[in-house]
């Protein structure tokens, strides 16, 4: 899951301190762990990138400050972009978690051709392991059952993924429908 991408997604909506945005990330916490340096670290980084700003600083009665942020123009473009990335370039289906929360805020048209791609280099992959499997005969005979084991593992997860994927591409054309 995309720390940051989650902090842009929930500032895009309204303004927030670090710890309204612990509190959403707690449904989640069986898929994603965040830890308080972690969450203040990506809050500094998208600080210096000029995609978040401070809008202002709290202080309540002996209670540590609390500063409130808000999400820049430039902030809302690299949600927009960091969404059409993620599902470009994911290696682990887990990453686009965060993303998934924020499809309201991307193109519907243009994120499902970027799922029908994803789709496609996934099911370019199971066609190698695949077409693979013969080539266990240059393989150990000793090491064939276990190759061939992770081989199965492979081609199971990627399947799986590509299912998955195409309820997310329902869903995306379901919203381009909508419009």
């Amino acid at each position: 899951m995309s720390l940051q991408i989650f902090i842009l997604g929930m500032l895009s909506e309204g303004e927030h301190h670090p710890y309204d945005i612990k509190k959403n990330l707690k449904p989640l916490d069986n898929t994603v762990s965040i830890n308080d340096g972690t969450l203040y670290y990506n809050f500094e980084v998208l600080l210096k990138k000029g995609l978040i700003k401070k809008l202002k600083v709290v202080q309540s009665d002996n209670r540590p400050e609390k500063t409130t942020y808000g999400i820049t123009d430039k902030g809302r473009i690299m949600l927009e972009e960091e969404i059409y990335d993620v599902f470009k370039n994911f290696s682990d289906i887990r990453s686009l978690y965060s993303s998934l929360l924020f499809l309201d805020k991307v193109d519907p048209h243009k994120l499902a051709y970027v799922i029908e791609e994803a789709i496609e280099k996934l099911n370019k992959k199971v066609s190698l392991i695949e077409e693979t499997d013969p080539a266990l005969t240059i393989i150990p005979v000793e090491r064939r059952e276990a190759v061939s084991l992770i081989m199965d593992h492979a081609n199971q997860t990627y399947q799986k993924d590509i299912n998955w994927l195409h309820k997310v591409l329902a869903t995306v054309r379901e919203r381009a429908g909508a419009e």
